[in-house]
């Protein structure tokens, strides 16, 4: 199952200021399942921005490469 990568935008309650957050992973087959999730599952506040493909882990180096794990 792919990983999708979803961002929040909400104001910084310390500057009074609107930033974009990182949100959670949704794992779905596609990026329209992804946002139907987000939509069913209380999450309409976050918007999918594509496919989390690798991520590479800050302490080891060691990179998670999301599209050859199967």
């Amino acid at each position: 199952m792919k990983k999708w990568v979803t961002e929040i935008r909400a104001v910084d309650p310390l500057t009074g200021k609107l930033k974009t957050y990182g949100g959670p992973y949704i794992e779905a087959a596609t990026q329209e399942d992804a946002e139907r999730f987000c939509q069913t599952h209380g999450l309409g506040y976050c918007r999918v921005v594509g496919q989390l493909v690798a991520e590479v882990d800050e302490f080891t180096g060691i990179r998670i490469d999301y599209d050859n794990l199967n």
